[in-house]
């Protein structure tokens, strides 16, 4: 199906039946600018509005996914089938769109909304700015990490974590900063945040990678990932303690780096059994 096509041939049939963008639209009781779109080829009806679109033009339904008129020749039923299956396809990917696009903006409204009043509280409170850039600095972050994967998806996963890999040293630094001016002393999360960030960054592209290989193997990748864990939590619970000059607790090396070990063990269990069940069904 194509949608410029279908578009250009209801501009024509409407300009032929003397009718403005406005008059159609009323017709069908929708927006100027959605017959707009339609005829630019930028989205196409409702798949609720083909009949009563047809009945307005004088075409039938298959006319119109065709974007011409049928010829004396007779019709081809699997080419008028695809054209369908290929419209409401189509269609539903413009709605999903639609959806996320709305879902964005509101997200991104919220976060703006929670920096005015947290801002308003602050300086009503305190009478200046104090407190208020810790959750200011907080949510710029989250919408920089956020705002792709909500607006376009799964496609927009790889430019989160992106954002989240390249931004997440200006956001502690941005942190401590704020966080020393507020106490008087050092915060101490750069310092403890620069040991931590590397690893955890490159963890959670290992996960995005590691899912991504093994969709059909959900339950694998997990496991492989809870066993991942166990080091990664030893690094970084080690660079904590090394950063707060303090020992590392032997009771908190077993629970931290045993328990992910013992746990993905189970999950590999699980999921070669699974597959050998499946294998004989």
């Amino acid at each position: 199906m194509n949608s410029e096509k279908m578009g250009q041939f209801i501009a024509e049939l409407r300009k032929s039946r003397q009718m403005t963008q406005k008059d159609l639209a009323e017709r069908l009781n929708v927006s100027d600018k959605a017959v707009s779109k339609w005829e630019r080829g930028l989205s196409c009806p409702d798949i609720a509005l083909l009949s009563p679109l047809s009945e307005v033009l004088g075409i039938t339904a298959t006319e119109l996914l065709n974007g011409e008129r049928a010829g004396a020749e007779a019709v081809d039923v699997e080419a008028v089938v695809v054209n369908a299956l290929e419209y409401g396809s189509k269609t539903a990917k413009w709605k999903a769109a639609l959806n996320q696009s709305i879902i964005a903006a509101a997200f991104s409204v919220l976060l703006l909304v929670g920096i005015f009043v947290v801002s308003v509280v602050n300086v009503a409170v305190s009478g200046a700015f104090t407190w208020s850039p810790i959750p200011i600095i907080a949510s710029v972050y989250l919408w920089l990490v956020s705002f792709p994967a909500i607006k376009w998806g799964v496609k927009g996963i790889v430019a989160s974590l992106t954002a989240a890999s390249v931004f997440i040293l200006p956001f502690l630094y941005a942190m401590d900063y704020t966080i020393d001016r507020l106490l008087g002393s050092d915060s101490m999360v750069f310092s403890i945040g620069i040991r931590i960030a590397p690893l955890s960054v490159v963890f959670i592209w290992i996960a995005y990678f590691l899912f991504k290989k093994l969709k059909t193997r959900i339950l694998l990748a997990i496991a492989i990932l809870v066993l991942l864990s166990s080091p990664v939590s030893y690094v970084t619970n080690t660079r904590i303690a090394d950063a707060l000059d303090k020992p590392y607790n032997s009771i908190e090396i077993i629970l931290n780096t045993f328990t992910p070990v013992i746990v993905a063990a189970i999950l590999f269990i699980i999921e070669f059994a699974l597959r050998k069940r499946t294998h004989y069904k």
